[in-house]
């Protein structure tokens, strides 16, 4: 079945609805477009690549790295007794 088709069966179908049953169909092929964008987004590892362009011109320094570990660590195990 050729794309112009699709469209003229999907009009079709369109105009054989209920009004109230119109939006939930507007909510779902805007749900269709959301789940394509994530396809087409790059991979986990390409994105991961891309972060050095995020930090570009930040440098830290080992002391500012190990500060960090050190807060975001700090209180692990704390409350498990």
């Amino acid at each position: 079945m050729t794309s112009d088709e699709l469209k003229e069966r999907i009009v079709e179908a369109l105009e054989t609805l209920p009004p109230e049953a119109l939006q939930e169909l507007v909510n779902y092929l805007d749900y269709i477009r959301f789940k394509l964008q994530l396809v087409q987004e790059p991979s986990s590892s390409e994105a991961a690549s891309g972060l050095e362009g995020i930090l570009e011109g930040y440098r830290f320094s080992a002391e500012e790295i190990e500060q960090a570990r050190r807060e975001m660590w700090g209180g692990l195990g704390e409350n498990l007794l």
